[in-house]
C-alpha cells in the first residue's frame, strides 16, 4: 500500500478521543497492515491503574483509522489481541482494495476533524427517536450495548454516584497531581487538556450532572459569583455504553463502540461529553451496574445533546511522525 495513504490514516486515528487526550497509542505499518500498540508510558496510574480507559482509548484510534480507511473505498480486517507474548500490541488492521466506500463510510470520515467534547450547556430540546435510534445502532454494530438513563430514579442514581466519585477523586492528592500534569499546557504542547477547555469549567450550567473540574487547584470559594438568575435547565440524553465482559478485549470492543457513537453523533449534529469519574471509582462504578440494573460492565458514560453554543475546544494532536513507525521506508 502507498505510504502516504497509510500516513493519511493514522493522521485520522490520532485524532479520536483519549482520556485527558494522552493519546496513548502508536501504530507500526508493514505493507498493508496496521498494528495498533498502546504506550504504557501515557498512561494515568492513579486515575487509570488497570489501563481500562487507555485501552478504550486505543479502541477509539482503532475505529477511527477503520472508518478513514473504509472512505477510501478499501476493506478492512482487524484481529484484536494478535500475540498474547506481546500485550501492548492491541490489534492489526489489515486494509486491502475494497468494491468501494459506502455514503455512511464518507458521513463518518467527514466528521472526524469536526468531533469535539464540548463541556458547554445543552439545549432543551430533546433529541428525535430516530437519532437515539442511531446512536444505539452506533454500539450495537461494535458490539456493544447503550443504556438510556430515561427514569427520574435513574436520573438521581447516576446524578448521586457521579457527584460522589468526583469528590471522592478531587481529595485524593495523587489525583490531582497526575490532573495537573495533564492539563493547562502551553500553545506548544501537542497532548494534554489545553489551558482554554481547563479554564471553561466556570460557567453556570444548569445541571445536577457533575463535570470533571480540570483545575485541580481551583479555589471554590474564589470561583465566579453565582448569577442573579439561574441558567436554563439542560435536559441532555445521558447514556451508558457497556459490554458482557470486562476484559482488554472488551475495552477495545468498547472504544470501538464510543468511537463509532461519537462520529455518528457528530455527523447528526449531537454534542457530547463524557462523565467518566463513576467508571474510574471502584465502588461507584459498582453501584451504577446495581443501582441501574446492568446486565454487563459499565464502560462509557456520557451526555448527548442539541447545543453546546461554540462546540468544543480543539485539543492539540501530536503529529504523525510521532505515532507511526513504517519499516518499509
Amino acid at each position: 500500500m502507498d505510504q502516504q495513504v497509510m500516513r493519511d490514516i493514522v493522521e485520522q486515528a490520532g485524532r479520536a478521543p483519549s482520556i485527558h487526550n494522552t493519546q496513548p497509542w502508536r501504530f507500526v505499518a508493514h505493507g498493508n497492515a496496521l498494528e495498533v500498540w498502546t504506550d504504557p508510558e501515557r498512561g494515568l496510574d492513579v486515575l487509570d491503574p488497570t489501563g481500562r480507559a487507555r485501552h478504550l482509548s486505543c479502541g477509539a484510534a482503532l475505529l477511527h483509522a477503520r472508518v478513514a480507511a473504509a472512505a477510501r473505498g478499501y476493506e478492512t480486517a482487524v484481529t484484536l489481541e494478535p500475540d498474547p507474548t506481546q500485550p501492548e500490541h492491541l490489534a492489526t488492521l489489515r486494509v486491502t482494495e475494497g468494491a468501494g466506500r459506502t455514503a455512511e463510510d464518507q458521513r463518518l470520515a467527514d466528521v472526524i476533524s469536526e468531533r469535539r467534547t464540548t463541556r458547554a450547556a445543552f439545549s432543551t430540546e430533546p433529541l428525535a427517536a430516530d437519532v437515539v435510534a442511531a446512536l444505539q445502532q452506533a454500539a450495537h454494530v461494535e458490539g456493544c450495548w447503550l443504556r438510556l438513563v430515561e427514569t427520574p430514579d435513574d436520573a438521581i442514581a447516576v446524578a448521586v454516584l457521579l457527584a460522589r466519585a468526583d469528590e471522592l477523586e478531587k481529595a485524593d492528592p495523587a489525583y490531582r497531581d497526575e490532573l495537573h500534569r495533564w492539563t493547562g499546557r502551553g500553545d506548544k504542547a501537542r497532548d494534554g487538556i489545553p489551558a482554554p477547555a481547563a479554564e471553561s469549567d466556570e460557567s453556570p450550567r444548569g445541571s445536577t450532572f457533575v463535570l470533571r473540574d480540570f483545575v485541580s487547584d481551583r479555589d471554590i470559594a474564589a470561583s465566579s459569583p453565582s448569577p442573579e438568575e439561574p441558567p436554563p435547565a439542560e435536559k441532555p440524553l445521558v447514556v451508558v455504553l457497556g459490554t458482557r465482559d470486562d476484559d482488554v478485549r472488551s475495552w477495545l470492543e468498547a472504544g470501538q463502540g464510543l468511537g463509532r457513537l461519537l462520529l455518528t453523533a457528530a455527523s447528526l449534529g449531537v454534542a457530547a461529553s463524557p462523565m467518566t469519574q463513576p467508571l474510574e471509582v471502584p465502588d461507584t462504578r459498582a453501584r451504577l451496574t446495581a443501582e441501574l440494573g446492568l446486565l454487563g460492565h459499565p464502560q462509557m458514560l456520557l451526555r448527548l445533546g442539541y447545543g453546546g453554543e461554540g462546540g468544543g475546544t480543539e485539543t492539540p494532536r501530536r503529529p504523525v511522525q510521532d505515532i507511526l513507525t513504517q519499516p518499509d521506508e
